[in-house]
């Protein structure tokens, strides 16, 4: 998970409660704080217009993942985000006792590439003070949570956790996850090192943090040797990254339009007398895709089922 602490962000380092998947090689740095200022500054936000859902509908999945956090639904505030890059929008939950401000949490995810999104359902900012979850974000079947302040100016945290989705949706290898693939392994083992602390969790967090150093690579003029003058200890997993991006169709890079996208959760109703929810009904927002994109079937796993939080500063937190 990601959890923030001083500067841009923190790293939430997430164990294993089973030591047993560790990976054995030496991290090249503590942390990928270098990289983040670099982030900001070449992934431009894309442009947005949003409109707020009636009072008394929510996305199913944010009302579990409200639940899961033991928060009320209640304050959850859900919006249709337009993007100038798609047809489809994203629905977006926030809630209202949130330490990031609707605009830049909005922002901060408008700064992923249209095809790395199209592998997130929703996102959804959560409180960290009340949360049973704490500080940090994770991600459910494409759904991702941010809690606290996480997500603050932070696309690092955002694409570490669209990391997962690339993985376990299959958008890096189209029959298996990358990070459990002999040819992921076989490039891990030609190197000497993994990017950070946090990539020694085991191989999704791997992936995950090379995904972070794949896409710096990519949209920061000079790359990742620009700011790491070893970039060969990691270059064989940050390169197996770029080949399969590259193969699912750019990925992580920015530019285009939307082709794919993961199909949103149903609109739910909340409490309420049966005259309120008979009017409801004739208002519940329409929360199918367009036929202009290919739809990603649906897969479950759950980063935050995988691991323990413990804050310990980064700068950008992580799952």
């Amino acid at each position: 998970m990601y959890t923030r602490s001083l500067g841009l962000g923190a790293v939430l380092l997430s164990v294993l409660s089973s030591a047993q998947n560790m990976l054995d090689k030496p991290p090249l740095t503590d942390d990928l704080v270098y990289l983040h200022q670099g982030l900001i500054d070449n992934l431009p936000i894309n442009t947005y217009t949003m409109d707020q859902w009636i009072e008394g509908w929510i996305p199913q999945d944010c009302k579990s993942m409200t639940e899961d956090a033991g928060l009320n639904t209640a304050d959850i505030q859900t919006y249709n985000v337009h993007f100038n890059d798609c047809n489809d929008d994203w629905i977006i939950c926030w809630h209202t006792g949130s330490a990031i401000t609707l605009q830049n949490f909005v922002d901060t995810f408008a700064r992923l590439p249209v095809s790395t999104r199209g592998y997130v359902r929703h996102i959804i900012s959560l409180p960290d003070n009340d949360s049973a979850l704490g500080t940090g974000g994770y991600n459910s079947e494409g759904n991702i949570a941010m809690m606290g302040n996480i997500a603050v100016d932070n696309p690092a945290a955002f694409i570490h956790e669209s990391g997962h989705s690339l993985d376990h949706l299959n958008g890096y290898m189209p029959d298996q996850e990358l990070s459990n693939s002999q040819n992921w392994l076989d490039n891990y083992n030609q190197d000497t090192n993994v990017p950070n602390n946090y990539a020694q969790t085991n191989q999704q967090e791997n992936v995950a943090e090379n995904t972070i150093v794949d896409t710096f690579n990519l949209v920061v003029p000079g790359g990742f040797g620009m700011v790491q003058p070893n970039w060969g200890a990691i270059f064989h997993q940050y390169a197996t990254i770029d080949t399969k991006q590259r193969e699912g169709g750019n990925l992580l890079v920015p530019g285009g339009t939307c082709s794919h996208r993961l199909e949103n959760s149903e609109a739910i109703q909340l409490g309420g007398s049966s005259r309120i929810k008979a009017r409801l009904l004739r208002e519940k927002p329409n929360v199918e895709l367009s036929k202009d994109v290919r739809v990603i079937p649906r897969k479950k796993f759950h980063t935050r089922d995988l691991c323990t939080l413990s804050k310990r500063q980064f700068g950008a937190g992580k799952h």
